[in-house]
């Protein structure tokens, strides 16, 4: 169950990701205004990205080690 909750999670976290890099990517920084403004929401947004990218990899090593303690792996 743990591992249904965990992957959720992840699927959510990804979905979070893909908004923010497809933002990005399609301009939306730049409909900020001034280009002051525009670094500060690039940097807003590769912020976020990168902390939900650090949140997703916990939760796979998570996983991965409850994977390998099941199989008796250390």
């Amino acid at each position: 169950m743990a591992g249904n909750i965990l992957a959720k999670i992840q699927k959510r976290i990804r979905n979070s990701m893909n908004e923010k890099a497809d933002y990005i990517a399609g301009g939306g920084c730049l409909a900020v205004g001034a280009s002051s403004d525009v670094a500060m929401e690039y940097a807003r947004h590769a912020g976020v990205i990168e902390g939900l990218a650090l949140a997703e990899r916990d939760i796979l090593d998570c996983v991965a080690e409850e994977k390998n303690a099941e199989e008796g792996i250390t």
